[in-house]
């Protein structure tokens, strides 16, 4: 079942294309600087139509001016490969003084019903299991998907570290080597990375389309490093940076955007000589801070772990979901 577009004067809506990524990207900047939230770039905005979770042609939608500004910019993207269920994350946005109630119902609208239409081609009957990020600045947000029946399933802790404060070192155990992240095969990465997160919540398996998929224009790395044993990788880290939101925040950091340890290697002190290392490369480059997000309730230890480094909590957001049976 289709969702009718709103009629708004002066505005238009069709899919996006590359040539909105600047006009995309000006959208969030919009949205960063009014919630508090995360913005991408043009060239990062630019890479996701290159993405094998969304055909830009029918899972996205625009609502654009005359003059080119987009005012709403709606994104279906669905994880293939299901495991549990058809997972459903969105990269939404309506640019603040244009969120009426409205306006942000039809776009929750449009988005689970294009969601809905896509399982719906499959022949893997499995439930559909709705995501949505939702920051403590967005309560109309909140309450607009309590009342359609989500739930907090996750909340997520942003931690920083000074790194003006002493790093403490860390050695690799015996039989152990540190080498760049980008000298490790794709396929290697992707393995360790899908053991290390096979028992945390809500997650499954990448594949290797999206692994390959994944913007790495923000990617550093003097800051990313995998740590082998023999010709294999068993741990890696993942760093990038984001100048564009250092003036809005006040400072510049670091991100460690990606961090996994195969199972048979946990309990050895991997991560910590990793995020140690990324946090030197970050300080040698002049950077104010270390950044990461984490699972509040990782069951691996992980927030535990960050403290120990110096990392403390600066903020948090909570994860949405609803899941419902595919439509037949």
């Amino acid at each position: 079942m289709s969702v009718p577009l709103p009629e708004i004067k002066g505005v238009s809506w069709r899919a996006a294309t590359r040539d909105d990524a600047e006009a995309i990207a000006a959208l969030q900047h919009a949205c960063f600087i009014a919630d508090d939230s995360f913005s991408e770039t043009a060239a990062q905005i630019a890479d996701r139509f290159n993405s094998p979770m969304s055909k830009v042609e029918t899972d996205t939608l625009l609502a654009v001016r005359d003059d080119g500004t987009v005012l709403v910019s709606l994104w279906n993207q669905l994880v293939p490969e299901p495991v549990e269920a058809w997972k459903v994350y969105d990269e939404n946005f309506i640019h603040p003084q244009h969120r009426t109630p409205e306006l942000m119902e039809f776009a929750l609208a449009w988005w689970m019903n294009r969601g809905a239409e896509r399982v719906a081609t499959t022949d893997i009957n499995l439930p559909i299991r709705y995501h949505q990020v939702v920051f403590p600045t967005r309560p109309d947000k909140r309450k607009l998907l309590e009342a359609h029946g989500y739930e907090a399933s996750m909340f997520i802790d942003e931690l920083r570290r000074d790194l003006s404060e002493p790093i403490e070192d860390f050695s690799l155990p015996d039989g152990l080597r540190l080498v760049a992240f980008d000298d490790v095969p794709t396929e290697d990465a992707l393995a360790v990375r899908n053991d290390a997160f096979r028992d945390h919540r809500g997650s499954q398996p990448w594949t290797l389309e999206m692994w390959e998929a994944r913007s790495v224009e923000m990617q550093r790395p003097d800051a990313s490093f995998a740590v082998m044993e023999d010709d294999r990788p068993v741990s890696y880290v993942m760093s990038a940076v984001y100048p564009d939101d250092w003036e809005a925040r006040g400072y510049t950091e670091g991100w460690v955007e990606g961090l996994g340890t195969a199972r048979s290697h946990r309990g050895r002190g991997l991560a910590s000589f990793l995020i140690t290392e990324s946090m030197k490369a970050f300080r040698d480059s002049g950077l104010d801070y270390a950044t990461l997000g984490v699972d509040s309730e990782n069951p691996t230890g992980a927030v535990g772990l960050y403290r120990r480094l110096g990392f403390e909590k600066v903020r948090g957001f909570a994860e949405y979901t609803k899941t419902v049976d595919r439509a037949t």
